[in-house]
This record gives C-alpha cells, structure tokens and sequence, in this order.
C-alpha cells in the first residue's frame, strides 16, 4: 500500500511533466549544440605477485557531456561508462538528460537536485525529478534509486547493501538572494534485493522520512543569514517487532507516523539544525556558524553527515595596500555527547590563519599555520584510566615563497615550500607511538624560452619523519622538459626522470635503505576539435639482496618494477 506522501510526490511529478510539454507560437530558430566527449584507457604491468597488486591490469572509460538547443528548449544530457574493477563485475553505467523549457526543468536518469545540507544532498537518484522556478515559485521533486542492491560474494568478501529507493519534495517561494523552502524527504530498504544464509553477516534494512525547511535572507547586500533545521523518523531495523499498545504511552503519535514510514521498537527521531550569519564587504569578509546535531539524528539522503555534535565556527579575510596583503583566519569548537549519556565528551579546538602578500611584482609569499587541539574528559560517575583518553595536539606551519623574471625572450621561474608539523600526545601510553616531529622541503627552478616553445625545470625535495623508536629520511630530484612542435604548436613531448633515495632507522638501531627511479613521457596532440594524449611512466626500484633463496622466490621484493601507460581522446563541439 502506497502512502499518501507518496502519491503526493508521484502526483507533482506529473502534473509537473505536462507542464514542460507546454510551448505554443515558437518561432524557428537554428539549432545548437555545445559538449564533448571524451575516451581513456590505462594500462599497468608489474613484476609484483597477483596476491599483493592493488590495481587492475586495464581500465578504460568514456564520458561524453552534451546540451542541444533549439529555440527556448535545452536538453542538457551527460553519461559515463567505466570498468576499473579488479574482478567480473558488471560495467558502470550512469546517464541522464535533463529537458529545460524556460523556468521549468524535467530530470530523468542519474541526476542531482540539492534540496538541503541536512535532509538531502551530496548523493544522486536515478529516476524522474522536477524543478519549476516561476518568479518566486520555487517547487521540486523527484523519486527514484539512490544505491543498487549489493549481493553478498564469499570470494571478495564485501558488506553487502540493498537497493535503496527515495522520493522528496520542496516547496518554497522566493529568489537566489531570499528564499524559504519546505522539505520532505523520505527513503526506504528493499529488504527482498538481498539474500542471506546462516553464515553471512546480516545487514539491517533502514527506512527513514525527514522533514525540514531552508532559508535565506540578504540585508543590504552584505548581510546574509541562512539557516536549516530538521526533524528525522528513523528506522534502522525494518525487521525488528512491531510496537503494541502495552509497549508505548504516544499510540496516537506513533499512528500518525505509522503513515510515513514503518514505526517499530527500533525506530528513533531526532533534530538537527544549523545556521551561518555572514557579513561581505570590499575588503572585509566574515561569518558565523552554528551547527547541532542531536544523537540519533539520521537522514539516508545525506549518507556522511555526523551526529551527536554541536559546532561553533568564526572564519574572516581581509585585504589592504591595495589587495597585495591578503589575511585569512578561522577558529572553531566542537564537542559531542550532546544528551549527557556517554561515559566520554570529546572537545575539539581548531584554528589557522594564512597570510599571502605580494612584495613585488616578481616575489610573492605566503604563510600558513594550523591548529588542532583534542581532549577527552570523563563525565561524573564514571571510572576510566588516562590511558584511554584521547588528548593530543597538531600544529603545522608552512611557507612558500616564488619569484619569477622575465627576460628578453627568457621566463625564469623560482619557487620554495618548507613544511613543519608535530604531533603532541599527552597520554603517556600512546605518545611514544604517536608523538612525532616532521619536516619537508622543496625547491624548484623552472626555464622557459618563449620564442622557441620550450622549457626545462628541475626540483629538489627533502623529507624527515622523526618518532621516539623511528626516524625516516627521504630525498630526490627531477629533471624535466616540454617542448610544443609543428607550424601551430599543436604537438606537445614532455619528459621526466627523477631519483629519490630513502632511510628508514628504528630505535634499536636497525636500519634499511632503499632508491628509487623513475621515468615518465608524455604526449599530446590537439587539432581544432580533436585532441589526443599518450602517456608512459616506469619505475624501478635497485634490488636489496637478502639472501638467493628468498630472491628467488619474492624477486618482486627484491627488484620491483612498474609500467603504466595511458591514452586518451577527446572530441570537442
């Protein structure tokens, strides 16, 4: 039996599509079409052992992105096909149009419709949707597939997943700068698109329906406030028994829900909410955040969404001399254990600020620090040694520095990055693992002739990892050039060849070193619409003799080595 959301939903849809076929008295105008479409394929070969390879012999994969036009109607349209598994998995297929008349556009296939950060966003359905914008009317909808069925295979030994099937709608009136909109939402588990046996592990199938509304609102042109909240019914076992009369003091509460989604003694709700006030100026930018997130809050439409924390956030940039001073800060506090009901609170500080200045025309410098603090405290009544809290600090500072001059017909480029970090346990049993103090720098020097089409470029790098039981070192360089060829240019050969060389200490005075070489080419051919490209890389590491045996037996280990080739095109409208 459908539920009357549902049929809400299936209705707009409908009634949504006859509008799109409306246009009467068009006048013939010529017909447009922009896009492209593209093909690549990789090759890779090593002489590691088909048990420790972690990429497929050959992978390929055809994108192609169109949007034909004729009078008011555009019929944008996009689709990828790709095969980069390892094993007989089917190829991935994804395609979708979306027809556009004026205000109104239809969707169909794989496509994506952002409804809000808290209900439905970041994933796509493969479906029909709808999105009418007249004036300030503001109305979309779509139903269909947010994941396939995922069957269990004892050989790959992966977490199986049901298809999943989703429908929502938003309704709202305003424009970009004021608007506010209400949301449903609501996704659902075919617990039938999975089987399972004694021995596999069983995943729960979920349901779940969200409601919530969006809004924003501009004063002055400067002064911007949006916000979002959310209230979620969430049923993470469809399987679980039924609630009775005996089992719950809500009976008319819980038949009012019983219209939107299956209730059972499995079943939560929740909230959530966030908003952000935020000031735009010439020179000066900055804004607020607020986020909180109660613990079981759970929408299936925003699939990496965290619960159970609350975030304050203050971020601002400003410029001066001009725009040759630009400066950048941020700090922001979040927690967890909102209801008090977790043994454990974990608080989190973060703060960075980054300075970029431009001393002259030819040197520019920038500046960063970052900051990230945590620290774990015990609630009242509960026991817990130190040694299972988490309180540790991470600092990084960073610094990079070009300089560029051009001469004659000569461009010389100069550039310098230096990177600081470390890591500040305070638990005592982990910080000798964890504490640690790391350093990296590179430089680079690049020449270019721009009369002849050609340049050269070398860069140095540095890396030192240091722990209390291990200390790893690590230093190369690369030699490179490009070069464009023919009467147009149009032929481009770059090349590269790299060393880098590597140490690796432990505290008991163990040691291991190993070097590394590399060489790359690439190619690549444009003409009008059409462009071609063909690259090379190989890679050999020395061999580090052990002992005859076991060379003999794991060479790859001893002498590793790696081809991967690659060719691509691409055809331009």
């Amino acid at each position: 039996m459908q539920t009357p959301s549902k049929n809400i939903c299936c209705g707009i849809l409908c009634t949504c599509f006859c509008c799109l076929l409306q246009a009467q008295n068009i006048k013939k105008s010529p017909f447009i079409v922009h896009g492209g479409i593209s093909t690549s394929g990789t090759f890779y070969t090593s002489n590691e052992s088909d048990t420790f390879k972690t990429r497929p012999h050959y992978a390929w994969n055809i994108y192609g992105s169109f949007a034909p036009k004729i009078n008011k109607f555009s019929f944008p349209f996009s689709f990828v096909i790709n095969d980069y598994s390892r094993n007989s998995k089917p190829t991935y297929i994804q395609m979708g149009i979306s027809p556009t008349y004026k205000w109104a556009k239809l969707h169909l296939g794989t496509r994506y419709i952002r409804f809000s950060p808290l209900i439905y966003d970041g994933q796509s359905f493969t479906g029909a949707g709808i999105e009418l914008n007249p004036k300030s009317f503001r109305l979309a909808a779509f139903y269909g597939r947010l994941s396939k069925a995922i069957s269990i295979d004892s050989v790959q030994k992966n977490i199986p997943r049901y298809s999943r099937i989703a429908y929502g709608a938003k309704i709202g009136i305003g424009s970009a700068s004021n608007f506010i909109d209400l949301i449903y939402f609501h996704a659902k588990d075919d617990s039938s698109s999975v089987s399972f046996t004694n021995n596999d592990t069983i995943v729960d199938p979920q349901e779940n329906t969200v409601l919530g509304s969006s809004f924003k609102l501009t004063f002055f042109k400067k002064l911007i406030f949006t916000g979002d909240i959310a209230a979620s019914g969430w049923t993470p076992n469809l399987s679980a028994d039924s609630i009775t009369s005996d089992t719950t003091n809500y009976k008319k509460l819980v038949n009012f829900v019983s219209n939107f989604m299956t209730v059972n003694i499995s079943s939560l709700a929740s909230f959530a909410g966030q908003s952000t006030l935020s000031f735009y100026s010439r020179y000066f930018n900055a804004s607020f955040n607020y986020r909180r997130v109660q613990p079981n809050f759970n929408s299936l439409g925003t699939p990496y969404l965290i619960n159970d924390i609350e975030l304050f956030s203050l971020t601002n940039n400003f410029s001066v001399a001009k725009g040759r001073l630009n400066i950048n800060s941020g700090i922001s506090q979040q927690h967890n254990n909102l209801d008090k009901k977790s043994n454990t609170e974990l608080k989190t500080w973060v703060s960075n600020i980054g300075v970029n200045a431009i001393l002259s025309k030819h040197l520019n410098l920038n500046l960063n620090y970052f900051g990230y603090n945590q620290n774990q405290k015990v609630n009242v009544n509960t026991t817990l040694s130190d040694s299972a809290l988490v309180q540790q600090s991470i600092s990084q500072f960073s610094a990079t520095a070009s300089y560029n001059l051009t001469k004659e017909s000569k461009l010389h480029f100069i550039s310098g990055n230096l990177n600081l970090s470390s890591v500040n346990n305070k638990n005592v049993l982990l910080a000798p693992q964890t504490n640690s103090n790391n350093l990296s720098a590179s430089i680079g020097y690049s020449l270019g002739f721009i009369k002849k089409s050609y340049s050269f470029s070398v860069n140095g790098l540095y890396n030192r990892y240091k722990q209390e039981s291990t200390n790893y070192r690590s230093y190369g360089a690369n030699v490179g050039s490009v070069i464009s060829l023919l009467k147009e240019k149009n032929l481009s050969l770059q090349g590269n060849v790299g060393y880098y060389y590597s140490s690796f200490i432990l505290a008991a005075g163990t040691k291991s070193n190993s070097s590394n070489f590399t060489y790359s080419l690439n190619t690549g051919y444009t003409a009008k619409r059409h462009s071609f490209n063909l690259f090379f890389n190989y890679l050999y590491t020395p061999p580090k003799l052990i002992n005859d045996e076991i060379n003999k037996v794991f060479h790859y280990a001893a002498a590793f080595k790696s081809f991967t080739g690659s060719i691509s095109y691409a055809y331009r409208l």
